[in-house]
């Protein structure tokens, strides 16, 4: 059976070759050529993004024993966001092996790097189970496990302690609506200030529309 380079990098080889083809196929790339099959790449998405998170959780916890939820949550959002995702797709070439569009490179900015990643251990699940799938993201995440990373304020916190210092005011969210990119989300700082943010949930929605902000803000 032939080893792909992907499987070689992660340490796994698939035994059902079509699931793997079905993580690192957008379904970008099926439109693209007009054909009616269709990639499972989002239905991998969503079963990886819960993997993901549950694998994150238990080695947090496992990890960081006597740290409290608050602390536990946070370091959460920092290794599931999707800068971080993006980053762990990138070391180990994954939008390298992805068929997206027809044969375009996937834009930097965009969700999809960090959308296939999820697909892709969606799909280790599957084929190889929950064992070696959180073997998998524990050797991929261990550069992420440093605890001064893991306190790095996030967007929303750094908002809440600007506006509260600066301006005696908190920051207001409003979920506006669900679309097929996720959710988005305004925020509001009094009058003059407003960014919005949009994520795969409400959370980080919320991240991105605080970083959004952020960025308006005078320092």
């Amino acid at each position: 059976m032939d080893v792909t380079p992907l499987e070689k990098t992660i340490n796994y080889t698939f035994k059902n070759k079509e699931l793997l083809n079905h993580a690192i196929t957008h379904s970008s790339y099926f439109n693209e050529k007009k054909e009616k099959r269709k990639s499972d790449n989002e239905k991998l998405e969503y079963l990886g993004d819960a993997i993901l998170n549950s694998v994150i959780s238990i080695l947090l916890y496992r990890k960081y024993k006597s740290r409290d939820e608050g602390f536990l949550s946070n370091a959460r959002s920092s290794l599931v966001k999707r800068e971080t995702l993006t980053e762990i797709a990138k070391s180990i070439d994954l939008d390298k092996h992805t068929s997206y569009g027809n044969g375009d490179s996937i834009p930097e900015e965009s969700k999809v790097i960090s959308n296939m990643f999820e697909s892709l251990i969606g799909a280790l699940y599957l084929d190889g189970g929950m064992r070696k799938t959180s073997k998998i993201i524990k050797t991929l995440f261990k550069p992420y496990f440093n605890e001064e990373k893991l306190t790095e304020k996030s967007p929303k916190n750094t908002l809440q302690e600007y506006s509260q210092k600066r301006l005696g005011i908190l920051p207001k969210y409003k979920f506006t609506r669900r679309t097929r990119e996720g959710f988005t989300v305004l925020v509001y700082l009094g009058k003059d200030y407003k960014a919005k943010g949009t994520g795969k949930n409400k959370k980080e929605a919320e991240q991105q529309a605080a970083k959004a902000l952020l960025s308006k803000l005078p320092e």
